[in-house]
């Protein structure tokens, strides 16, 4: 395992939203649209928040995140 710092975050499951256009996000490992409501949980990494869509997007993305974030 490498030792790059990964905090999960709380997933907000409560949170309402005023605009829908700021609902939506895309998981950086599958490129998939999903309501930031009903992420499977939210991973910060180098301060922010990456927004995924199952267990298997999130065991990609822990096991290699700078693969899927935006340099």
């Amino acid at each position: 395992m490498n030792n790059l710092e990964i905090r999960i975050v709380k997933k907000e499951n409560n949170m309402k939203q005023h605009s829908k256009n700021k609902q939506v996000v895309i998981d950086p490992v599958c490129g998939k649209r999903i309501n930031r409501n009903k992420a499977h949980i939210t991973i910060a990494y180098k301060n922010i928040d990456y927004m995924l869509c199952c267990p298997k997007c999130q065991s990609e993305f822990e096991k290699n995140p700078e693969k899927y974030i935006d340099n």
